[in-house]
């Protein structure tokens, strides 16, 4: 039997968000919460896979777990698990965002826009979705069993949800994903189980019970 169990995990905040859409702008996060970094070292499983994306949250995020004792076997940086690109977009306002793509006819009430649409000079999030698909499947192709944790962002996190329940990249958008949430989805024989998804770590670590059951 192969097994492989993924463990998702979104960034740290981001420093300084003042209502902006920065998308896959680099941008900096605290890291100042130890005690989610102690549950999160705590809850991941050791020897395992890690990957993060290409953008500076993301390993901010990973290193801050790792100061508080989560060990890992190998490490990569894997650019498909990057928050979706909004090309012109990025670091407008949301309320001007918003006017923009319901002039444009392209306004979508839980995601940036319509997962369809490209916004000048970046990628649509059906884009990403498919980008996020293929990361999921090299790695399930090269590793066949054993666990994978991945720090990565929200748009991806919804992405990895829909691949893993084979759904239409548009029906998992409405689901929220906090920062420093984990979500965790199984691979048994190519069959996706979806264990849980945004549980916060100090919630999880700080109940002995709910500990033993999602872990």
């Amino acid at each position: 039997m192969s097994e492989i169990r993924f463990w998702w995990i979104r960034h740290a905040p981001v420093i300084g968000n003042d209502g902006r859409c920065y998308g896959n702008n680099d941008v900096d996060c605290d890291v100042s919460d130890r005690d989610s970094y102690k549950a999160l070292a705590n809850i991941l499983p050791k020897d395992s896979s890690v990957y993060s994306s290409h953008l500076s949250r993301t390993i901010k995020t990973m290193n801050a777990t790792v100061d508080e004792g989560f060990n890992y076997k190998d490490y990569a940086v894997d650019a498909n698990f990057g928050e979706q690109n909004l090309g012109e977009w990025q670091g407008l306002k949301y309320e001007k965002l918003q006017e923009k793509t319901k002039e444009l006819g392209i306004f979508h009430p839980t995601w940036l826009c319509s997962p369809e649409y490209t916004p000048p000079q970046g990628e649509s999030y059906n884009n990403l979705y498919q980008r996020v698909t293929l990361g999921i499947n090299k790695i399930v192709e090269n590793k066949k069993e054993g666990d994978v944790v991945i720090f990565s962002h929200g748009g991806p996190i919804k992405a990895a949800i829909a691949h893993a329940i084979k759904a239409d990249p548009s029906y998992t958008l409405p689901f929220w994903i906090d920062n420093l949430a984990l979500s965790r989805f199984d691979f048994i024989d190519g069959v996706c189980r979806v264990r849980f998804i945004n549980l916060l770590p100090k919630i999880i670590s700080n109940s002995s019970k709910a500990y033993e059951r999602f872990i």
